[in-house]
């Protein structure tokens, strides 16, 4: 199962889970209105575009967890915004054990993260000293270490790379100015429980 989380219009689930018909997606973002128009596409016939292997739900993250509690091998957050960029990006202690509490034993977190601070000024204060540079990024992997999420790399990547996460706001940024965006790949370390 890959769970996405902060999936905004739910597009690029919807775009996944037509490619992947043997897996089970689920789409989740706080915002309900965001994902309406996705969902009723998923439940379409096939024939009309329906995915019936992609679930979108509008839950906090730490009601998913508790919901969803291990059974993702793999979850995604692509450019989160509000208080899942600082969760992610700060990062929360709480969030990022939220986050280890949907994976499976070695599942696969993947999060991409943007921050410009002129672009973005608005979210400067979800974020220590509002921006993710170099330096700040080199500190995440001991803190995530801590949530049993161990980062395998992470890099900067290219406006192409940007554009193949096939996110509307993925699209938006990769077509725009150009923007330092990083990802992070990490695997969940923690027991079985």
């Amino acid at each position: 199962m890959h769970i996405d989380l902060g999936s905004g219009d739910g597009r690029g689930p919807y775009h996944w889970a037509s490619r992947e018909p043997s897996r089970l997606f689920i789409a989740s973002d706080a915002n309900v209105a965001g994902l309406t128009e996705t969902a009723w596409r998923a439940g379409r016939k096939a024939a009309r575009g329906g995915v019936p292997n992609l679930i979108c739900v509008a839950e906090a993250l730490d009601t998913l967890s508790a919901e969803l509690s291990r059974v993702a091998d793999r979850v995604t957050v692509i450019l989160p915004w509000g208080s899942l960029l600082r969760a992610v990006g700060t990062p929360e202690p709480v969030s990022l054990r939220h986050i280890a509490q949907l994976c499976r034993p070695e599942a696969d977190v993947e999060i991409v993260l943007s921050y410009d601070a002129q672009r973005d000024a608005r979210q400067a204060l979800l974020l220590p000293a509002g921006t993710l540079d170099e330096s700040h990024i080199a500190t995440l992997p001991g803190l995530y270490q801590q949530a049993d999420l161990q980062i395998v790399t992470a890099d900067r990547i290219s406006q192409r790379e940007l554009a193949a996460c096939q996110t509307t706001w993925a699209k938006r940024l990769a077509f725009g100015q150009p923007r330092i965006v990083w990802r992070l790949r990490a695997r969940h370390t923690g027991p079985a429980e």
